[in-house]
């Protein structure tokens, strides 16, 4: 595909997604329709069914963009050594809750979007099959410890951690909250890393 036609069409289509965002806030999902995205965004029905075949689809889009796009703040702290003692993490490592703090206009929304039939349980599900799958905690030598449980307690505490501060409105700020899941970690620390147990070899 030509690049100006590729840039043209992610531009058209990150207007869409932002009209329909735009028309949660005022709008329940039931009662939002093409026409209200069209006339939000400043364009016609054509240009809609040239990208979405209907509303469902440009919702999918959006919960899967933002999906991925957290997804990428979890490994932060990975692109500069693919293992990391926990109790060595920095609150400048975390980076999750600045970019939702970023991407509020969505995730201010998060109550409304639940709305949207399977929203919340597919987003929280592909974030802990991230975790189960590709952060592997390295438990203290205790071979009585589970590292599947150890693993999912671990990812569903830091959910649940950043899902309350997303229902509580963002409060705290973004720092605050840093320190505090880096102080939180840290009362038991581990080690971890992004990657494949059968090709890491532990020491």
């Amino acid at each position: 595909m030509d690049k100006n036609i590729d840039r043209r069409v992610r531009r058209t289509k990150a207007q869409l997604k932002q009209a329909f965002i735009k028309l949660m806030e005022i709008k329940s999902y039931d009662q939002i329709t093409v026409t209200d995205i069209v006339n939000q965004a400043d364009y016609n029905r054509a240009t809609f069914y040239r990208h979405y075949n209907f509303k469902e689809e440009l919702a999918e889009e959006i919960i899967s963009d933002r999906t991925r796009e957290l997804i990428e703040t979890f490994k932060y702290p990975y692109k500069r050594k693919t293992l990391i003692h926990m109790n060595t993490l920095s609150h400048s490592d975390i980076i999750i809750f600045d970019y939702i703090m970023e991407n509020k206009d969505f995730y201010k929304l998060w109550e409304k979007f639940k709305t949207i039939p399977g929203f919340e349980e597919s987003f929280l599900y592909s974030i802990a099959k991230f975790f189960k799958k590709d952060i592997i905690l390295l438990t203290p030598n205790d071979s009585n410890l589970d590292n599947n449980l150890y693993t999912s307690f671990y990812a569903n505490g830091i959910l649940g951690l950043i899902m309350d501060w997303i229902k509580n409105g963002l409060e705290p700020d973004p720092a605050y909250m840093a320190k505090q899941l880096v102080k939180i970690l840290n009362y038991y620390p581990a080690e971890s890393f992004i990657g494949n147990r059968e090709t890491r070899i532990f020491p």
